[in-house]
């Protein structure tokens, strides 16, 4: 069962990179219904760990699995954003930092998991290389630069 939903997930992936909307709901739809499934939705709340220290945060940054999964979160959001200013850099990363925070407090009350508020820097740090590959994209393709949104002067 779990290499179809596997599948599906990565079906939706693809669609919402390609920047069909429906697509990009419904994976985070059933990706925050992930972790109450995996548990046949008997929920075993887990207080959330809170604690953050330089040493701890470091040690956060090798949870390779988060970095990967929010890179591709990000650049999903880009795509349904179209990224066409700052502004959108800005509601993409704090999309993709509010999904990793609904991602941890699923995993603390499925109990399954850890909800751990250090794992919200290897989410962040998702975010910051799906920045740079996007800006990369838009490099490559030759798209113009993006606009100062936040200026009143218009192009």
């Amino acid at each position: 069962m779990w290499p179809l939903i596997f599948v599906g997930f990565f079906a939706l992936g693809i669609l919402s990179l390609r920047g069909v909307r429906w697509a990009y709901f419904a994976f985070v739809l059933l990706g925050l219904l992930y972790f109450p499934a995996r548990v046949g939705f008997q929920l075993d709340p887990h207080p959330c760990q809170l604690t953050i220290n330089p040493t701890l945060a470091i040690h956060s940054l090798s949870n390779y699995a988060h970095i990967v999964l929010f890179t591709m979160f990000f650049l999903m959001t880009s795509a349904q954003l179209r990224m066409s200013n700052w502004r959108a850099f800005i509601w993409a990363a704090a999309a993709t930092i509010a999904m990793g925070a609904m991602v941890e407090i699923g995993e603390g009350v499925s109990g399954k998991g850890n909800c751990r508020l250090r794992d919200l820097i290897p989410d962040a740090a998702g975010a910051l290389i799906g920045s740079v590959i996007v800006l990369l994209w838009h490099r490559v393709r030759g798209r113009p630069r993006f606009r100062n949104s936040f200026s009143t002067k218009k192009y």
